[in-house]
């Protein structure tokens, strides 16, 4: 058989760039635009015949498209580490398409005028005339997982016996027993459907099913910054909502435990230390269930109070096309905004962040500082003290890759011409840090003094993602990193802001532990379960997200891929659930202010803030495309947004008391 084989379609299968599972680390770590185009470049074309056949009408196979990869974006943080991505995305996107296909049915229905119609089935072609690819799909779907992807690589992509045996981790001799097998029962099943073809002719009919399909630019570009939108905002274009919804119940068993920046989402991954018997039975870590659950009541002490409306108090704008994130210098006299500008070359887009000064005046004062993300870098943070940025430096895709802290000062920033503003060049770099041994993820938390961090770090594999991860601390001075605090299997989890606390999702996905790292021999403190009366036939599960400044509580979230989730917020010290969050929130962005007494988090396509002693909601934004952070000290939240003039606004909201006053 002789069949079209394009480089892009088989990069995955040939190892020829970074596997998917590192790709997908990178988009749910830091937002990575790039990290995500690779993936719809390298599984678009898979993606879209399955569309074209599904629906039959091109406008409709690109919504579809675009909402098998926004449902990707949705789920990446609950995929397994050993999900095959694209067999994932095949099934995503037939049964996206088939919701698209039948909702288009039912609207042509609904444009005939007849007093009466019966509920619109999906149309089945004629048997007289069967076409091969408009029943393709649905019969391909039906067939045993192991048959369905021996024929979708060896047929649909056009890989290989060896390259897709490789793929599969299975011997070349299994593969083509089930790509045998697997051929004949769907030719049988093509039969019945009034489609007669040999098995000898089935893999060239299936093949030219797909043809040399690929993923037009403009589709790519557009489904790209939908995917951008939503990783900044939580927003989906409402035509596609309904799509993305339907798409979610698609192989619920599936959980892939990425890292979760706290910056972005509040979770890391975590460790389950193995570690020596202590010489005394260790004390038996506390255990709450959801029937703790309680709202504050009337007669509790009473805090100090926050404004019930909350002021803007200054709006500037920053030359910034789309704002990634918003991070504030601890003594809050700056703030770093990530984001992007227009590159050189007409549609691109160059990642960039400003520093601005923080004077709590309405009007910005000094000239911004102007200066590019490094290449393949990204923007840590501010040192301790607020006077020094760092940034780091990962080349993830090079065998000799390097992985840096650079240190900036940015009293040292220098005119720039070209730019029309200050930039950090060599002058202002101070020094450069260089790591080695495993890879360490985009989470860095600094001792309080800066001389050491902790992070996560995995051995890069050969073939395979890794299966555990270590919590290690790095000397920032020599780059040495000491023996693992920790080492767990991949699960969803988050790390304390001193790095001294760990809350993980436990293997059944039915608790929450938390840990002491400091403490070797009594590491647990508390574990957090589901009540009895839950049923855990729906994968229910409980999944810890960022802890609050001062370690002692943590959001949680407790739902289903059949249910939006619920978020909850426990007190580790006792192990209750002590009060629930209005509404129905998401993790995608969510921090804490400074006291912990406030939480900005996104919630369906909106911005809310709630008060953490009553859980209930101060304020909400709609519509909100934006990324925010509190002020280090203050009840002072930014929120920056494009002002859709190529700019981005920062807004700042004082939710402090006295704001009502004035």
């Amino acid at each position: 058989m002789s069949v079209a084989r394009p480089t892009e379609i088989l990069r995955q299968l040939e190892h020829t760039g970074a596997p998917d599972v590192e790709l997908l680390s990178q988009f749910v770590l830091t937002k990575s635009a790039v990290a995500f185009e690779e993936l719809v470049r390298r599984h678009g074309a898979l993606v879209l015949g399955v569309c074209r056949r599904v629906t039959r009408n091109s406008q409709d196979a690109e919504d579809a498209f675009q909402a098998t990869f926004l449902v990707l974006a949705q789920k990446a943080v609950t995929l397994r580490s050993d999900v095959r991505l694209w067999s994932w995305l095949y099934g995503v996107a037939f049964r996206v398409s088939w919701r698209a296909r039948r909702a288009a049915l039912r609207r042509r229905v609904r444009e005939v005028l007849v007093s009466k119609l019966p509920e619109p089935q999906a149309p089945r072609p004629s048997p007289e005339e069967p076409e091969l690819g408009s029943i393709l799909d649905e019969e391909l779907a039906a067939l045993s997982e192991c048959y369905r992807e021996a024929i979708i690589l060896c047929d649909l992509r056009g890989a290989s016996r060896e390259e897709a045996a490789t793929a599969l981790g299975v011997p070349e001799g299994t593969l083509s027993s089930r790509l045998a097998n697997g051929r004949k029962k769907l030719a049988a099943r093509l039969t019945k459907r009034g489609i007669a073809l040999s098995v000898v002719a089935l893999p060239i009919a299936v093949a030219e099913t797909q043809g040399a399909t690929t993923v037009p630019i403009e589709l790519l570009r557009k489904t790209c910054g939908l995917v951008t939108d939503y990783a900044s905002s939580g927003t989906i274009p409402g035509p596609l909502t309904e799509l993305t919804k339907r798409g979610l119940v698609v192989r619920k068993t599936l959980v892939f435990g990425l890292v979760v920046v706290a910056a972005i989402t509040g979770a890391v991954l975590a460790a389950n230390p193995i570690a020596a018997p202590p010489a005394d039975p260790p004390k038996p870590p506390v255990t709450a269930k959801m029937e703790d659950v309680t709202r504050p009541q009337s007669e509790q002490k009473a805090l100090h109070a926050l404004a019930t409306v909350p002021r803007i108090i200054a709006g500037w704008d920053l030359p910034l096309c789309l704002p990634e994130r918003v991070i504030w210098a601890s003594s809050g006299d700056q703030l770093a905004v990530v984001g992007s500008v227009g590159g050189q070359n007409k549609g691109s887009f160059e990642s960039t962040f400003i520093l601005v000064k923080y004077t709590d005046k309405p009007d910005l004062e000094g000239a911004p500082i102007y200066t590019q993300v490094p290449k393949n870098g990204s923007v840590v943070g501010f040192t301790r003290d607020g006077k020094h940025l760092i940034t780091d430096r990962r080349e993830r895709h090079l065998l000799s890759g390097l992985h840096q802290l650079v240190y900036w000062d940015p009293e040292k920033a220098e005119a720039n011409p070209r730019r029309g503003a200050p930039t950090l060049g060599d002058k202002a770099k101070l020094r450069t840090v260089n790591f080695d041994g495993g890879d360490i993820d985009g989470t860095y938390i600094f001792d309080s003094t800066g001389k050491t961090f902790r992070a996560m770090s995995y051995e890069p594999g050969t073939d395979e993602a890794p299966k555990t991860l270590d919590v290690v601390e790095v000397d920032t001075a020599t780059g040495k990193a000491g023996k693992p605090l920790a080492t767990i299997p991949r699960v969803p989890c988050a790390l304390s802001p001193n790095g001294k606390r760990l809350a993980f999702m436990a293997s059944n996905k039915l608790r929450v532990r938390v840990y002491d790292l400091d403490n070797r021999d009594k590491p647990e403190l508390s574990v957090l379960t589901l009540p009895d009366k839950v049923d855990t036939r729906r994968d229910t599960m409980l999944l810890p997200c960022v802890f609050s400044p001062d370690g002692n509580r943590l959001v949680v979230f407790r739902g289903s891929d059949q249910s939006s989730y619920q978020g909850f917020i426990v007190d580790i010290l006792t192990g209750k659930f002590v009060v629930a969050l209005e509404g129905d929130p998401s993790w995608s962005r969510i921090v804490f202010n400074s006291d912990g007494r406030l939480l900005a988090m996104t919630e369906m396509n909106k911005l809310a803030v709630w008060d953490t002693s009553t859980g209930r909601k101060l304020k909400t934004w709609r519509m909100a495309t934006a990324v925010f952070a509190f002020h280090p000290t203050r009840p002072l939240l930014v929120v920056a947004e494009p002002n859709g003039e190529r700019e981005t606004r920062l807004g700042f909201w004082d939710f402090s008391a006295e704001v009502e006053k004035k």
